[in-house]
């Protein structure tokens, strides 16, 4: 029983809400990052889940993520129901190596402007033991994300999403299922604020991640004007293409334009519009 709702709980497709939260904390400073995600590395089937390219060498994020990136920085996310392990740690160092090993000329991306970021819902209390057992060193720099120094090639930090501070990144929190009520509103008010076109991505996934509880908050009535107003596009292009649709029939029928509008209360010049006239 247990098998078939982690297989359905992925299916929710967390990887591209955590694409979208990626974009959400950091397009503000598009004009110097470019995102690639599920990079192919070669000819071989080796996908990196996001790699982060700063475009400047100029400037730098202040918060506690961000400040870690550098020049190139691949980024890898687990899926909230999926430990991270050892292996996993070493594979990502092997992807960052071939990918350093992939530019255009000879040492082009140079290791030291090369990073792994790791994200992880579940504390990895068993990888951390394995790391020190070998000789890494693993230091909590800000609540929920360690840096982890060590015999390796490229410098990593790994997030853990599930410990980082009340009030910090909620875009990452409320991808997981059992996210809270008040991280959700944070995220809320905050997509209220903001252009991005990202948020109904991470709404969605965490809409089908979570269901009884966003159910709970539309009901409680002040959500449903912030359901609206984040998705009031979508919400009028459906409506838009409903019209069309209901529209196309009634003509096809034999109906003027002008019955239609009288029958379904439409200004004229709006039957024409949907119907491609105007």
């Amino acid at each position: 029983m247990r098998a078939m709702k982690d297989e359905k709980i992925e299916q929710v497709g967390y990887h591209y809400g955590f694409y979208a939260a990626i974009h959400f904390d950091y397009e503000v400073v598009h004009v110097k990052l470019s995102f690639q995600q599920e990079l192919e590395l070669g000819d071989e089937p080796i996908r990196l889940d996001m790699v982060i390219i700063k475009r400047s060498r100029r400037g730098a994020f202040k918060d506690p993520i961000g400040r870690f990136i550098k020049r190139h920085n691949i980024l890898e996310y687990k899926s909230p129901r999926k430990s991270l392990n050892i292996d996993d740690f070493y594979k990502v160092q092997g992807y960052a190596c071939i990918y350093k090993s992939l530019g255009k000329a000879v040492n082009v991306i140079p290791i030291e402007e090369l990073t792994v970021s790791i994200f992880c819902h579940m504390y990895p209390r068993k990888m951390f033991a394995d790391l020190k057992r070998v000789g890494f060193t693993i230091e909590e720099v800000h609540k929920g994300i360690y840096y982890a120094t060590g015999p390796l090639c490229v410098p990593t930090q790994i997030v853990v999403i599930s410990r980082l501070p009340e009030g910090e990144y909620e875009e990452f929190k409320i991808l997981a299922p059992n996210a809270k009520t008040a991280d959700v509103l944070r995220f809320f008010e905050k997509a209220s604020k903001s252009p991005s076109e990202h948020v109904n991505a991470i709404l969605r996934i965490s809409m089908a991640a979570n269901k009884e509880l966003y159910q709970k908050l539309e009901e409680e009535g002040p959500m449903k004007d912030v359901f609206k107003s984040i998705f009031h596009k979508e919400l009028e292009k459906e409506r838009a293409e409903g019209r069309a649709d209901i529209i196309s029939r009634m003509l096809a029928g034999g109906m003027t334009p002008q019955q239609v509008a009288n029958l379904i209360a439409l200004p004229l010049s709006e039957v024409l519009a949907l119907r491609g006239e105007v």
